[in-house]
């Protein structure tokens, strides 16, 4: 029986571990506006997307994001967030990690994705 319990807690992890990978994004720069997000493998049961942007070589500087609804869509558009402060790197390129949750029911947290992109971008 001890064995059985073994059994079905791994193979509900891989199920997690599996439907967590599905979940990607992507973001391209919008100037002062937050950026826009591209979305694939959402969890089922989202309700809320979280966004949280960090600048990775001065990550205590607060770059916020914000939160939205989520209802199905691949995208968010520029300028969604309302608790953003834009890229503004002293000198030189800088990294920007964006971290995205979704939140079912219960504010549930379903899963994360993260994306870095330069600012400004390299030529």
């Amino acid at each position: 029986m001890r064995i059985r319990l073994i059994v079905c807690a791994t193979a509900m992890l891989v199920l997690s571990t599996a439907n967590a990978s599905a979940f990607s994004m992507s973001f391209r720069w919008c100037g002062l506006s937050s950026p826009v997000f591209a979305l694939t493998g959402v969890p089922k049961g989202t309700a809320t997307l979280q966004f949280h942007m960090v600048d990775l070589q001065v990550p205590s500087y607060n770059h916020g994001g914000g939160t939205v609804p989520y209802k199905g869509q691949s995208t968010i558009a520029c300028g969604a967030l309302n608790n953003y402060s834009p890229p503004s790197p002293p000198s030189g390129s800088h990294s920007y990690q964006v971290t995205v949750t979704a939140f079912g029911p219960g504010n549930s947290n379903l899963g994360s994705a993260t994306y870095t992109r330069e600012f400004p971008e390299k030529k």
